[in-house]
């Protein structure tokens, strides 16, 4: 497995984009073969993938690609308030992030996580131009809500972003895993643990609903990887996915019991090399 040592991984340097939200940027020591847009999921931040997750990041920069990670608004080292996100934002700001990266003239591949799955998915159907390949794990896909749910829903937002979204029971209620994420939050004061609030579920909603108008646009070759076990987003709608997208280049690999923190879990070192070498399959 090709790494870079993850022991003083800092990124080679930070900007922001026009709303504030950080971006960081981890260069090999050479020049890159390519570039990779890498996008968190949600509670998440881009640099827990460099010392967790079996050092995704640093995976990628050993085999010679450049990573570009936005810390969404509430995440991480971006402002505003803990776990709210305008997602539609989010996907218009991933744009405008790659097109700055495509200045640059080399390969850009996409990779995303859970939330940062759907936007990953969303801004490139917005605009596919320069995009070599797309790499989802556990993308939060949902099935498209009814004009009515998605307008009363973004009205709520509008009044109460902050507000937990109601659902029956969220996978986080499982008081075992509760503890986990605490313990883990206790660690790093950036990881957000918190209910899904209620501006970030309506712009899911939103972007999702958008994503199924537009899947027949998706021509970019694809890996998509879902646990089946996960109870945090549906692999079912990955399958669904990967068998709509006309692309002729699609893959989708399901993990036979995984759950939805596949790179954490014990194998993820093997989704991280599937991620690399499919990687370096999409830039030449």
């Amino acid at each position: 497995m090709v790494t870079a040592d993850p022991g003083d991984f800092s990124p080679t340097w930070t900007w922001r984009t026009a709303s504030g939200a950080q971006v960081q940027v981890w260069s090999p020591p050479s020049a890159p073969r390519a570039l990779v847009q890498f996008q968190h999921g949600f509670g998440e931040y881009g640099e827990r993938y460099v010392h967790r997750y079996h050092g995704l990041i640093p995976h990628l920069v050993g085999l010679g690609l450049e990573v570009w990670s936005m810390d969404l608004l509430g995440h991480g080292h971006s402002p505003g308030r803990r776990g709210v996100t305008d997602v539609c934002v989010s996907v218009r700001e991933h744009g405008d992030v790659r097109a700055r990266m495509l200045e640059r003239g080399l390969p850009v591949l996409l990779f995303g996580h859970s939330l940062g799955g759907l936007i990953s998915a969303g801004s490139m159907l917005r605009a596919s131009e320069g995009v070599r390949g797309v790499m989802l794990t556990a993308p939060a896909l949902v099935p498209r809500a009814p004009g009515a749910v998605r307008v009363g829903a973004d009205l709520v937002s509008r009044v109460v972003p902050h507000v937990p979204v109601p659902v029956r029971r969220e996978p986080s209620a499982d008081p075992a895993l509760r503890r986990v994420a605490l313990r883990a939050a206790e660690r790093e004061p950036l990881l957000y643990v918190g209910k899904l609030p209620m501006r970030t579920g309506a712009t899911t909603l939103e972007t999702a609903s958008r994503l199924w108008r537009r899947v027949e646009r998706w021509h970019v070759p694809s890996l998509v990887v879902h646990g089946t076990a996960d109870n945090s987003t549906d692999p079912r709608m990955s399958v669904r996915l990967v068998e709509r997208i006309p692309a002729g280049d699609k893959t989708m690999h399901l993990v036979e019991g995984g759950r939805h923190e596949l790179l954490y879990s014990t194998g993820g070192e093997r989704i991280v090399e599937l991620l690399g070498s499919w990687a370096l399959e999409h830039i030449d």
